[in-house]
C-alpha cells in the first residue's frame, strides 16, 4: 500500500487521499445527524457546550499537526541539505586532487566520476523505495585507499594533501547523513494518534445540531478538505526519498556535469 502512494503521480494520490477522507467525514455526519436530533432536546445548550469541546479538542489537534507538520519538514530540508553539501565535496574533492602528482590525482578523480555516477544511477533508484544504498560504497572505499597511499612532500604539495584530507573527512560526514535520511519517518504512534485525532474532529464536527443537511454537509467537508491536505502532504514528505515532495539526485548531475564532465570550465 505505502508502495503505491510514493510511487504513484501526485494527481492520482492526493485526489484519491484527500477525497476519500472528505467522504468518510461526510458519511459520518450522515450517519449521526439523526441520533443528535434524537437525542438532543435543547440545542442551544447542546452547542454551547459542544463548543468548548471542539474549541478545546481543536487547538490541542491543531497544535500536533502543526508540530508534526514541521518536524517531517525540516527532515525533508536538512535531508536535501545534505544531499547538497556531499554533491559540492565531491566536487571540491575532484578540483583538489588536481594539485597533487598526476599518478596519484588521476586514479582518485576517476573514483569520484563512478562514485557520482553510482549515486545517481543506483544509490538514489534505491532510496526512492526505501532501501539503504550500498553500491557507491567499493568507490569511496577505493578512493581512500588511494589516499593512504600518498606521501606528500612537505611544502605546497602537502598544503594540497591537507586541503583534500579535511574536504574528504566533509564528504564522509554529509554521505553518512544522506544514507540515514533513507530510514527517516515519523513512529508508527504519531500517525496513529494523528489518525484517531481525525477521526474525533469528523465525529465531533456531526455532533453539531445543523437544521439543514446541505450546510452541515459543507461544513464537514471544507474542514475535512483541508485536513485531508495537510495529512497528505505531511505523509508524502515523511519518506524524504520517496513520493511526489522528494530529493532528488539533481545537485549530483549539476556537479557531474559542471565539474567532472567539464574540469576545464
Amino acid at each position: 500500500m505505502l508502495n503505491w502512494f510514493y510511487s504513484s503521480s501526485v494527481w492520482i494520490t492526493m485526489p484519491l487521499f484527500v477525497g476519500a477522507f472528505v467522504l468518510v467525514s461526510c458519511l459520518i455526519v450522515v450517519g449521526l445527524r439523526p441520533v443528535v436530533h434524537r437525542f438532543v432536546d435543547d440545542t442551544k445548550e447542546w452547542d454551547r457546550a459542544l463548543a468548548h469541546v471542539i474549541g478545546t479538542f481543536g487547538v490541542f489537534f491543531g497544535i500536533l499537526l502543526a508540530l508534526v507538520a514541521v518536524s517531517v519538514y525540516e527532515n525533508f530540508a536538512s535531508t536535501r541539505q545534505a544531499t547538497i553539501e556531499e554533491a559540492g565535496d565531491v566536487g571540491a574533492l575532484y578540483r583538489a586532487t588536481s594539485g597533487l602528482p598526476a599518478e596519484d590525482g588521476e586514479p582518485m578523480r576517476q573514483s569520484l566520476d563512478d562514485y557520482m555516477h553510482a549515486v545517481i544511477e543506483i544509490d538514489f533508484p534505491q532510496q526512492e523505495v526505501g532501501l539503504l544504498p550500498e553500491a557507491s560504497d567499493g568507490q569511496v572505499d577505493e578512493f581512500e585507499a588511494r589516499l593512504h597511499q600518498i606521501e606528500a612532500q612537505p611544502g605546497d604539495e602537502q598544503a594540497e594533501f591537507n586541503q583534500v584530507l579535511a574536504t574528504f573527512d566533509s564528504f564522509i560526514e554529509s554521505r553518512r547523513a544522506r544514507i540515514e535520511a533513507t530510514a527517516l519517518a515519523l513512529p508508527p504512534l504519531f500517525w496513529l494518534v494523528i489518525w484517531v485525532g481525525a477521526a474525533v474532529n469528523a465525529v465531533l464536527i456531526a455532533f453539531i445540531a445543523v437544521r439543514s443537511a446541505r450546510l452541515h454537509l459543507l461544513m464537514a467537508g471544507l474542514l475535512a478538505l483541508f485536513i485531508g491536505l495537510v495529512i497528505y502532504v505531511t505523509a508524502d514528505m515523511d519518506h524524504p526519498y520517496e513520493g511526489a515532495i522528494s530529493v532528488g539526485s539533481g545537485a549530483y548531475e549539476r556537479v557531474l556535469e559542471q565539474i567532472i564532465d567539464n574540469p576545464d570550465q
